[in-house]
């Protein structure tokens, strides 16, 4: 075993404490490395975590300035802006919020709102939707909030148009045509429908239709006091010319298209009615002719019934689709001097009614429906049944431009639905990352 000197015990604990000082100070720099990163750690995940915070904060503030004019017309909510606009109030939230608080290399943001323009037929389509979301869509179809027009309107209302190229070529419809399927619908009342299920045909366009009847005014009756420029809206979303008074008269015309074809089925299906005219025919053109008068007739029949039931419609009355003997309106007798008849009718059949007219009148007569009619439809509802027979998009883009002329009317005169957003879609850099933020209304 080695003795060692004094000396060399004392140079060998010189040597340790050395070693044990080396040591220390790997540990101290080992655990202030540690630090460092572990506060550089949570200096990221904190400016990470302020990022996603103030982020979302900010899309709320750029969804918080929604129209309130649009709010409060039509429930829609969609924010005038372009993406400049946008950016420039994300850098001023930027400045503001990261001042002193996120310590972080901040490069700004950026900010892209494509896709989420208002004109766009599927966005709105869901701005429509979610303006009902408050509101129980049944009760819009199937309650009746709606007031009956008065008889005489002031100045012009009812017969305006659009003359402003620029108003034209900016609604969302131009270039856009479609017409009204009147023989399907005609088949298909002929068919079933009818006014106990024309409800369940309506709540299959829920959202569509029943924005219309809650906003829109027609003809016959309005929903709000708040001013228009056209009268007849629901009568514009089905013929979508830019004419109040033309699209009302065109309406009409299908309205007479589609009664007049409806009540000449109910004149074949009532025996009663068909011996009265095969009666009356036998008078006038006595002979092989008669089946030809016959037609005539029941052709001449069937629209004087027409005519009443339009002036009904125009008074807020209902009409049934198809007529039962109960709520037939006219007598036979009542078309014999009309002109819809005479004018049909050749020189010898004139002759024979004006000399046997009283005789004819006699046996003409028939028991006219006494009753209230309750069932049926009313001048709206006959304009919904049309309606629904459009193209999807096309009926969509035509509510779109009652939207944009009511509001140019009412409040701007540039407004434009491309201008407007129903979400936000931006970015900011900190630190060499990029945070993404995407909102829009629910």
């Amino acid at each position: 075993m080695k003795i060692f000197s004094q000396e060399e015990k004392k140079q060998l604990t010189e040597n340790k404490k050395g070693s044990s000082i080396v040591m220390l100070s790997i540990i101290f720099a080992a655990f202030a490395l540690c630090i460092t990163g572990a506060i550089g750690v949570a200096r990221m995940l904190t400016v990470r975590s302020e990022c996603e915070v103030f982020g979302r904060v900010w899309t709320k503030a750029i969804l918080s300035e929604y129209d309130r004019h649009l709010m409060e017309d039509y429930a829609i909510m969609a924010y005038f802006g372009n993406e400049s606009e946008v950016q420039s109030k994300i850098d001023l939230y930027l400045e503001y919020s990261a001042a002193n608080k996120l310590n972080a290399s901040i490069k700004g943001s950026s900010s892209e709102l494509y896709g989420y323009e208002l004109g766009d037929p599927k966005n709105f389509r869901k701005a429509l939707s979610s303006s009902l979301a408050s509101y129980a869509v049944e009760n819009i179809l199937k309650g009746n909030k709606r007031t009956k027009r008065p008889d005489k309107n002031n100045g012009n209302f009812g017969k305006r148009d659009i003359k402003d190229r620029v108003v034209i070529s900016t609604l969302p419809s131009e270039g856009i045509r479609n017409t009204v399927d009147v023989q399907g619908i005609i088949d298909k009342a002929k068919s079933g429908i009818n006014s106990s299920n024309i409800y369940e045909a309506f709540i299959g366009y829920s959202a569509e239709i029943a924005f219309i009847k809650k906003y829109f005014g027609s003809k016959v009756t309005y929903v709000s006091e708040k001013p228009c420029y056209f009268q007849n809206e629901m009568e514009y979303v089905l013929i979508g010319k830019i004419d109040d008074e033309v699209n009302r008269k065109a309406c009409r015309r299908r309205i007479l298209l589609i009664r007049n074809a409806l009540n000449l089925a109910s004149i074949y299906k009532d025996p009663e009615k068909l011996n009265l005219i095969k009666s009356v025919a036998n008078i006038i053109t006595p002979g092989p002719g008669s089946a030809i008068t016959e037609v005539i007739i029941a052709e001449a029949w069937a629209l004087y019934e027409t005519e009443k039931d339009i002036d009904d419609l125009y008074d807020n009355r209902r009409v049934p689709l198809i007529k039962t003997v109960d709520n037939w309106k006219t007598d036979l007798k009542d078309i014999l001097d009309t002109d819809q008849l005479r004018s049909k009718l050749d020189d010898e059949s004139k002759k024979q009614l004006d000399e046997k007219g009283n005789e004819i009148k006699k046996i003409a007569s028939f028991e006219k429906g006494k009753r209230i009619v309750k069932e049926g439809l009313t001048y709206d509802e006959y304009l919904m049944m049309m309606i629904m027979s459009l193209n999807d998009n096309v009926r969509l883009l035509r509510i779109m431009d009652i939207v944009q002329i009511n509001m140019k009317y009412r409040h701007y005169r540039d407004f434009n639905m491309m201008e407007y957003f129903i979400g936000v879609r931006f970015s900011i850099e900190a630190n060499g990352r990029s945070y993404d933020f995407e909102d829009y209304y629910k």
